[in-house]
């Protein structure tokens, strides 16, 4: 499927002029927010992204999205994403999405949500729309995003965060989101993160600045450490892998060897608190019925982050002299999958095209 370049600064145009009918028809109730209204991009626009993204723009921001799968490019510019809230009518919103080579102008905001692993080739391929005065934040799941972020931006731009929003991606063009989540955010040097939380919260995303947001990221990698390769491993959701009658050991022995690990790098992980937050999660109501993005990913054929979450333990804790028996077999095994699940997507072309 190709991508339609032609329609998208015709694209751009129509969400400007969506957005001013809408402030018109609300008797301009948001006049006094525009002057904090912000030009923001959002690198990654898969599930997650664009549920942020449609949230931002509702908020009378104007967003672009970037990614990198034509079909899901395509699916947004031609007839709009479609959004299903639970047990709500499917919602379509117009965001205009292209691939980073067609990315023009500058931002005042970039989100970047693109996968760990591809975070270093994302940010050399928008280079050209980055200047001096742009913000980065990173909302990518796992660790050493940072580092990465370093290598290409002055350390005064970048802003860390976490997220608990949660969506999936059930097809190109296509989300389904449940509940709600909140963003904790902290600026790495010393930019201006309050004009970015209330940007944020403008668009309802319940943004909060922490003074120490390396402890919620390491908190949240711990969540996504148990979650995502066990999900997958068992070929559950969240809540059919709490029905495991050994899913809290489970959880227990990658959180103690991630625990040791942590404290070799200055970090206090606390694993009552992500035992607790995992009660929580398996519960139906909550994010029970979900599938983790890697468990997405597997069935998409695609590249996960277990290097940067379980993968990123077992060499830390190599590097310093920590056993992490756990984490290292879990990472093995998920690369196992993938190679799997790869060559059963070649196998179901390969029929399809005969």
């Amino acid at each position: 499927m190709t991508t339609i370049s032609s329609d998208l600064q015709y694209g751009k145009i129509k969400v400007k002029h969506f957005i001013q009918l809408i402030l018109i028809v609300n008797g301009g109730t948001q006049g006094s927010r525009v002057n904090n209204n912000m030009k923001i991009a959002i690198a990654g626009f898969g599930a997650l992204g664009a549920r942020l993204g449609v949230m931002l723009q509702a908020g009378g921001h104007e967003v672009t999205g970037i990614d990198g799968w034509p079909a899901h490019i395509a699916a947004i510019n031609t007839k709009g994403l479609t959004v299903v809230k639970e047990n709500d009518a499917p919602q379509k919103y117009f965001v205009p999405v292209m691939p980073a080579s067609e990315v023009t102008g500058t931002f005042d905001l970039i989100i970047l949500l693109t996968k760990t692993p591809q975070l270093d080739r994302m940010l050399t391929d928008i280079q050209p729309i980055i200047t001096d005065t742009t913000k980065l934040l990173v909302l990518s799941n796992g660790l050493g995003n940072i580092e990465v972020m370093a290598k290409h931006v002055s350390r005064h731009q970048i802003l860390a965060g976490v997220t608990l929003w949660t969506s999936s991606l059930i097809k190109p063009g296509e989300i389904h989101v449940t509940g709600s989540g909140s963003i904790k955010l902290q600026a790495i040097g010393d930019a201006d993160v309050q004009s970015i939380a209330d940007a944020l919260n403008q668009a309802g995303l319940n943004a909060e600045i922490t003074p120490d947001v390396m402890t919620a990221i390491w908190h949240k990698a711990g969540i996504n450490a148990v979650l995502n390769p066990l999900s997958v491993l068992l070929n559950a959701n969240i809540a059919e892998f709490g029905t495991a009658g050994n899913a809290m050991d489970l959880a227990l022995n990658i959180l103690d060897e991630m625990k040791q690990v942590g404290a070799s790098q200055g970090i206090k992980v606390d694993v009552s608190g992500i035992m607790t937050d995992l009660s929580q999660l398996l519960k139906p109501e909550n994010a029970g019925n979900h599938f983790p993005s890697m468990y997405q990913d597997i069935q998409n054929g695609k590249h996960t982050e277990i290097d940067f979450l379980n993968g990123y333990f077992a060499k830390i804790g190599h590097q310093s002299g920590i056993p992490t028996p756990f984490n290292a077999l879990v990472t093995r095994l998920i690369h196992a999958k993938e190679d799997i699940e790869r060559v059963k997507l070649a196998k179901q072309q390969e029929n399809f095209e005969i």
